[in-house]
C-alpha cells in the first residue's frame, strides 16, 4: 500500500497480498499470494465498502473494501481488517478508518461513496459511521450496499417476483463462487 500511495502506481500482486497480509497477518490469517506483474494506476477516486461483523468468538472486525476502475475494468481489494476490541460504535468504527488513512496519507477527498448496512452504528446520522464520515467528507455519497439493497427490495415483492429474483442471486452466486465459471462469462 506505501509503493502506492508514495509512487501513484501499484504492482497487482502488491495490491492483494501486501494489504491483505500486513492487515490480517495480525489476526493470524494468511492469504495465497499471487505473482502478477501488470501495473495498476493509482484510482482518482473510488467508494468504499464498509462491514461490520462478528465472528465465532465474539470478535467484532471492521471490513473496509475500495473499489476503483483500472483502465476498462472494476477492481476490488481489501483495504482493512481491523479489530474491534471495545465496542462497535460508529465512532470507533470511524477512528479505525481515520488512523488508517491518516498513517497511510489516504485523502477523504478522493472517496466518492461509502456503502454500508442498515444498522444503528454504520447508518446513524450523528454518531454513526455515516454522520461521522459526512463531517471530514460532506461530498461523499452514501447508500446501503448492493446485496442489502437485493434484500431491501425483495421483501415487499410478490411471491412470483421473488422467486425469479431468488433464482438470479442464485445465479449470480454460482458465477462468482468460482473463477473458472467467471472466466465463462468474460468476453
Amino acid at each position: 500500500m506505501d509503493k502506492w500511495l508514495k509512487t501513484g502506481t501499484l504492482k497487482r500482486s502488491a495490491s492483494r497480498t501486501e494489504i491483505r497480509t500486513t492487515d490480517l497477518a495480525a489476526m493470524g490469517i494468511t492469504v495465497d499470494h499471487q505473482d502478477d506483474n501488470h501495473e495498476v494506476q493509482r484510482p482518482t477516486d473510488w467508494p468504499i465498502q464498509v462491514d461490520e461483523s462478528t465472528d465465532v468468538s465474539d470478535l467484532s472486525i471492521s471490513l473496509v473494501i475500495a473499489r476503483y476502475l483500472n483502465v476498462n475494468e472494476l477492481e476490488e481489494n481489501l483495504l482493512l481488517c481491523y479489530p474491534l476490541m471495545k465496542r462497535c460504535t460508529g465512532e470507533d468504527i470511524f477512528n479505525a478508518i481515520q488512523d488508517y488513512f491518516c498513517e497511510n496519507e489516504i485523502d477523504w477527498a478522493k472517496c466518492c461513496g461509502v456503502y454500508t448496512d442498515g444498522g444503528k452504528s454504520m447508518s446513524g446520522c450523528y454518531k454513526g459511521l455515516r454522520g461521522r464520515i459526512k463531517i471530514v467528507a460532506p461530498h461523499v455519497a452514501r447508500s446501503h450496499c448492493c446485496i442489502h439493497r437485493q434484500s431491501l427490495s425483495a421483501k415487499p415483492l410478490p411471491d412470483s417476483l421473488k422467486e425469479v429474483l431468488n433464482q438470479s442471486v442464485k445465479v449470480v452466486n454460482f458465477i462468482k463462487a468460482n473463477s473458472t465459471n467467471t472466466r465463462l462469462f468474460k468476453s
